[in-house]
Parts: structure tokens; C-alpha cells; sequence
């Protein structure tokens, strides 16, 4: 018994278990007493509540008592008890915190019962607040405005059918301002739609909601462009080939040399290479590089649309043959014999 949170846990168990006793204890009384108020009065309907509710106290004890029983296993999760130990003493101490309101709760009733003049005064002070007599106006005014029972009389029809009366109430005020409203609004749209015409009928909304859809299509299809990848990349236009070749020139002529003949790194204007020499194949190598054979990896650097480009400039130097260049390397590349391969 080491734990401290483990003996705070059971102290507070063992203390309300001799709470809950405790208020047993006091509710047994009460109840021996409102049984005897109850054969005097004749009221066998709060003998069974109160036989009920004392029966369920002593079972909810004697529940108690026993989950009270249940040991901790050695299981360090929550401030060095097992997860399982912890939840089940929580459990337990909730089940009593419930026990002890429930107890309190029936205490109270029977002590009302044993008590009725309180009960009354409390009723009577209820009916005479600020707020249930507030309550009682707007009802009459703007909810039902129905007729008291003292003087339903006043307002009997005719109508009889098998001994039931129809009263002539007035419709609630709320039903009837609610109808008001749906005219005025009904008057408001038929102005703005069909005179004034500043309003869009359902066609116009639509054609509306078209519009704007398609602009936002067209914006998530712009966006997502910058989402190529080795799988999607196509060869880019003669303006990002452009691009492509600014870019070459500032990062890869220090290994591919200004015109693409190869020096450290290979030769890219001829038919043969190391990794592959469709458009995917060019891109994927400047992605993800071969950092084993001195290419390093471009996509912290540039963006997939820029590293598109710089692929696109390369395949475009194909049979440049710029002099000086560097002898063939890899195996030989037929364009036709990739597309026909797919």
C-alpha cells in the first residue's frame, strides 16, 4: 500500500460507504415513521414507495460493500495503479457519490411527507414567484390564451357528441401572428421577384450556382497542378520548357555542363541512359536523385511544376549533338519502344 493515490482512492470509497450508512440509517427511521402516518391515512401507495426505495438503499450498501472489496493489481498506468484497478475503484466511488444523492433525495421527500405544512408554504412560494407569474401572463397573452376552467361554462357550444362538449377557445395567439407573418412575407416576395426584379428566380439561381461552381473547378484544377508527380507528369509547354532551361542552367550545368554534353554527370543529349529516359523517368531522377552515383535529390529545392520543366528542357536536348560531348553511358532509349511498352 505504497500508492498514495490508491489509499486516497480507497479512503474516499470506505468514507462514503459510511456515509451512505449512515444516511440508511436515518432514512430507516424516517420511513418507520411515514409507514405509521401511512396505516393511520390508509395510503398503501407510499407504503410501496417507501419499502421500495428503503429495499434499494440497503442493496445499493450491500453493492457497495462488496465492490469496496475488490484489490488493486500491481499495474503501474494512472499515477501507479493498473488502468484496470483505477477505473474500477472510480466506479465504485461514482456508484456511491449516486447512492448518497439518491439517499438524500428520498430523505427529503419523506421528510416533506412527515412535514406537509413545509410543503405547502414552499409550493405556495413557487406559485407566488416572479417568474412563474411572468410565465403565466405571456401563456395568456401570445401562447394559448385559452379559457379558465372556472369559465369554460361561458363558452360551450351546441355541439354534442355522445356526451362530449366542443368549447369555443380562440386559436393560439402565436398560430395566428405566425399566419400574419407568412402574408406579409408572401407580399415582400411577390414585390421583389415579380415587380421590383431584384431578385433571382429559381432558373437565374441556378445558373448562378453553375457559374460559381465552375470557377472553383477551374481554381482546384490551377491548384492542382503543383501536385505532378512521376506518375502524372506530362512534357510542359514552350514556356515552361523555358523555364526549364533558366533552371538547368543555374543547379546541373556544374555536372551536365551549359548544353547538356555531360562532364562529371552523364551526357542528356544522347540516346542512352543510366535511369531511364522517358519524361517519368527524367523527373523521377531530378525528385528523388541517386545519391550513390553523385546525384543529389532536387524536391527540397524546387517545386514539382519547376522539377516538370527542368525535365522537359532535357528531353528537349536530344540530338542537339553539342560538341565536346561526353561518350554514351547506360543503355540505349527508343521513345517508340516505351510508348509501345505501355
Amino acid at each position: 500500500m505504497s500508492n498514495y493515490l490508491e489509499m486516497l482512492m480507497i479512503i474516499v470509497a470506505l468514507l462514503l460507504v459510511v456515509v451512505i450508512w449512515s444516511l440508511s440509517s436515518v432514512l430507516a427511521m424516517m420511513a418507520k415513521k411515514v409507514v405509521e402516518h401511512a396505516k393511520q391515512a390508509k395510503k398503501i401507495t407510499m407504503i410501496l414507495v417507501i419499502v421500495s426505495s428503503s429495499l434499494f438503499a440497503n442493496s445499493a450498501l450491500a453493492q457497495d460493500a462488496a465492490a469496496d472489496s475488490v484489490a488493486a493489481r500491481p499495474l503501474i498506468n494512472y499515477g501507479g495503479m493498473s488502468s484496470e484497478s483505477f477505473w474500477t475503484m472510480g466506479t465504485v466511488i461514482a456508484l456511491e457519490l449516486l447512492i448518497v444523492l439518491l439517499l438524500v433525495i428520498f430523505i427529503k421527500g419523506l421528510w416533506k411527507s412527515l412535514h406537509p405544512t413545509i410543503q405547502i408554504a414552499a409550493e405556495k412560494k413557487i406559485a407566488d414567484s416572479w417568474i412563474l407569474s411572468t410565465w403565466k401572463n405571456l401563456d395568456k397573452k401570445f401562447l394559448t390564451r385559452a379559457t379558465p376552467i372556472e369559465k369554460e361554462a361561458d363558452i360551450l357550444l351546441d355541439h354534442d357528441y355522445d356526451g362530449i362538449r366542443e368549447l369555443d377557445n380562440a386559436l393560439p395567439p402565436w398560430w395566428k401572428y405566425g399566419f400574419y407573418i407568412t402574408i406579409v412575407v408572401a407580399v415582400f416576395y411577390l414585390l421583389k421577384f415579380e415587380v421590383w426584379k431584384t431578385g433571382q428566380n429559381q432558373f437565374e439561381e441556378y445558373t448562378t450556382e453553375m457559374t460559381n461552381a465552375k470557377a472553383q473547378t477551374d481554381a482546384y484544377l490551377a491548384a492542382m497542378k503543383e501536385n505532378v508527380d512521376e506518375k502524372t507528369v506530362v512534357m510542359a509547354d514552350a514556356a515552361g520548357i523555358a523555364i526549364g532551361k533558366d533552371l538547368f542552367a543555374k543547379t546541373c550545368v556544374a555536372c551536365h555542363m551549359a548544353n547538356g554534353e555531360g562532364g562529371v554527370g552523364p551526357n542528356l543529349t544522347d540516346d542512352y541512359w543510366l535511369h531511364g529516359g522517358t519524361i517519368n523517368d527524367v523527373f523521377k531522377t531530378i525528385k528523388y536523385g541517386y545519391p550513390d552515383k553523385g546525384m543529389q535529390s532536387w524536391s527540397s529545392t524546387y517545386s514539382p511544376v519547376q522539377i516538370q520543366q527542368i525535365a522537359s528542357y532535357i528531353k528537349s536536348l536530344k540530338g542537339t549533338n553539342p560538341p565536346n560531348a561526353k561518350a554514351p553511358q547506360g543503355e540505349l532509349f527508343s521513345e517508340a519502344d516505351s510508348v509501345s511498352s505501355k
